[in-house]
């Protein structure tokens, strides 16, 4: 499975309904209860990010854009991009910068 980020920003406060946040909630704790949703929040400065599993990023792109705020544009732009995990179990993805580093000085 790939984990993606999700970006959303440009929200439209205005749009905001009791009925679009239950929604909203009520689908975010379904992909919660799926295994799809690691993570969601919003920041301080009026974007929100999500991180969910997926298998294709066309895949986490349905999940985003069923999302009853994706439907309405509640955030305007909805970014995804794929993310590689950095961990203690792949020694933070060390082994890979350093091949690249050594197939640039070839």
């Amino acid at each position: 499975m790939k984990k993606f980020i999700v970006q959303l920003s440009n929200k439209q406060r205005e749009l905001m309904t009791e009925a679009l946040i239950t929604g909203h909630v009520t689908y975010l704790k379904r992909l919660k209860r799926e295994g799809v949703l690691s993570f969601c929040g919003p920041c301080v400065d009026g974007t929100a990010f999500m991180m969910i599993q997926a298998a294709s990023l066309k895949e986490a792109k349905d999940y985003v854009e069923n999302d009853p705020f994706s439907k309405v544009d509640y955030y305007i732009d909805r970014k995804i991009v794929e993310i590689e995990e950095a961990n203690e179990e792949n020694n933070f993805l060390m082994a890979d910068v350093l091949n690249s580093l050594r197939q640039k000085s070839k």
